[in-house]
């Protein structure tokens, strides 16, 4: 099992959260929607056994962090103390929404995989039914070539082979799945096999949807370009290169000078370069972060 941002091995953490289960009881409590979430990222742990990993993570990291900017204070004759313990405090709660929240992050990744190939994969089925094959055999057939939803239906294939039925198969997969439009597909073919509806007509009606559901995301993605475009030449182009333009210019008008920043260890940096430093390193922040979030917004075309 993997544990987010944690500095420690993984069994030492799962070995000390159970002493903490009640604990992570009472707070997994709080997140009802929890469990749903482990499912759906495949993480087989219980909603308790979470929160109190969550809980050492958050800890043995706050002591690592304090613990090793102590050692440097130490070794550099600084007094750093302070320092110490707003990073350990810093790193206490960050750490323990990271691993809370871990569960949410990988199963939107999981989503984004899963619509990626669900249309494709959904048109191969369509196909395969309209042929003439059997529902348990068209489904083998899309176990393999279409990523994660290959995987999906790879699970549903081998419960059905250990006797689970097709019903139950599908009702598990769609409760398993964190992706609505895989739900859907699901839902219908369900439906379809409940009452004895035509399966073909079923799925051609889902596909039609799922594709219109692609486009308005798509043209919904082609609105949003266009503020955050501008906001990216706000914020990238215009701001630093004409706010630095000015410092400059009303500083050695006015003859201001930024104080100097003291280092703890003994020691200065020129104030002037240090904030042109930081607008570098704003940038680059920026940036990437820019990029990921945009990136992170672009709806899957097929």
């Amino acid at each position: 099992m993997m544990i987010p941002f944690a500095f420690l091995p993984p069994r030492l953490i799962t070995s000390a959260a159970k002493k903490l289960v009640a604990v992570g009881n009472f707070m997994a409590a709080m997140i009802p929607t929890l469990k749903e979430e482990l499912i759906q990222a495949d993480i087989e742990v219980a909603p308790r056994e979470w929160m109190s990993i969550a809980l050492v993570t958050a800890l043995s990291n706050s002591v690592i962090i304090t613990a090793l900017i102590v050692v440097i204070g130490f070794a550099s004759r600084a007094n750093i103390l302070h320092y110490a313990a707003l990073f350990g405090l810093i790193m206490l709660p960050t750490t323990f929404a990271t691993v809370v929240y871990y569960p949410r992050i990988i199963s939107t990744r999981k989503t984004r995989r899963l619509e990626n190939y669900l249309i494709p994969a959904a048109r191969q089925l369509l196909i395969e039914l309209k042929s003439g094959v059997p529902l348990f055999q068209a489904m083998v057939s899309i176990s393999n070539d279409y990523g994660e939803v290959s995987k999906e239906f790879r699970k549903m294939v081998k419960r059905i082979n250990s006797g689970v039925p097709e019903l139950d198969a599908l009702s598990d997969a769609s409760r398993e799945s964190p992706s609505f439009s895989f739900r859907k597909l699901l839902w219908q073919i369900s439906n379809a096999l409940k009452v004895g509806s035509d399966l073909g007509s079923a799925l051609e009606a889902i596909i039609v949807d799922l594709e219109r559901e692609q486009v308005d995301r798509i043209k919904k993605y082609g609105q949003e370009l266009s503020p955050w475009t501008m906001i990216y030449m706000m914020f990238a182009v215009v701001l630093p290169s004409l706010g630095v333009s000015l410092f400059i210019v009303i500083t050695s008008f006015l003859n201001i000078q930024l104080p100097d920043l003291t280092l703890p260890w003994g020691g200065s940096l020129p104030g002037t370069e240090v904030f042109l430093v930081g607008v570098v390193v704003f940038l680059i922040i920026f940036q990437l972060f820019f990029m990921n979030f945009v990136g992170s917004r672009r709806p899957m075309m097929v």
